[in-house]
């Protein structure tokens, strides 16, 4: 996995893809999906380069799942945490339009995790939701353990609407990520996703667009979806 180039992302030019309904309708519903990734010392070299790769190939993933959807516009956000948390993408921008950057280490970084839920939780409030907006999904992916006030992190998120109601799944790498706090941030319902092995973060990532997917559909079972989660976790990465 260290020798993979991420690829770059971009669906803008495909001909499958359109905002609106063939021959018009009722405008597709927007839902926010943020990613905060850890970008500390310690994601250095393999677990930061298949970290890239990951999120590149989960992209088109979500975007053909978009594609079939009749009411979902997926917004996308990407915050990264190293010594400061910053946005990557800042814009919620369409699917079809992400141009992903690979995203880059410090080397001896921090890990600001709280600082990354309290910049997720300052667009998930009620004044820059939309009215219409589906359940927003929020996607945390760290190595280890924060070095900032965590649990006001977490409680500035949940202090939001969208936070509080949000799809928030945790991947854990390592042995060194602390999982009861991850725990605390991921819903109910959804297991930490965890592995010690960096070639399997590609793998965790297609359970999260798996989750993200099959969570979404109005009216979804969401307690057999997380059943199904379990399922594939306990399979391949127990």
């Amino acid at each position: 996995m260290t020798d993979r180039i991420p690829p770059t992302y971009t669906a803008a030019s495909d001909p499958t893809h359109s905002a609106a309904m063939p021959g018009g309708g009722i405008a597709k519903r927007p839902m926010h999906f943020i990613i905060a990734a850890d970008a500390s010392g310690s994601m250095i070299d393999s677990r930061i380069q298949s970290l890239n790769f990951a999120i590149a190939t989960v992209l088109p993933q979500l975007a053909k799942w978009e594609r079939a959807q009749d009411n979902v516009r997926l917004l996308v956000r990407i915050v990264v945490f190293g010594n400061e948390a910053v946005w990557h993408l800042e814009e919620p921008t369409p699917i079809s339009e992400v141009r992903f950057v690979p995203i880059k280490v410090e080397p001896r970084a921090k890990t600001r995790t709280g600082a990354a839920l309290r910049l997720i939780s300052s667009v998930l409030t009620e004044e820059r939701m939309e009215r219409r907006a589906l359940r927003p999904a929020v996607l945390l992916i760290t190595d280890g353990i924060a070095t900032d006030d965590f649990n006001a992190g977490l409680s500035a998120l949940l202090a939001t609407p969208g936070g509080a109601r949000a799809l928030r799944i945790a991947v854990a790498i390592g042995e060194h990520a602390r999982l009861e706090d991850l725990a605390a941030f991921s819903d109910p319902t959804i297991p930490v996703l965890r592995t010690d092995r960096t070639e399997d973060i590609p793998d965790l990532l297609k359970v999260v667009t798996f989750t993200v997917s099959q969570m979404s559909v109005v009216g979804a079972d969401r307690n057999a979806i997380a059943s199904q989660v379990r399922n594939q976790i306990d399979q391949s990465f127990v």
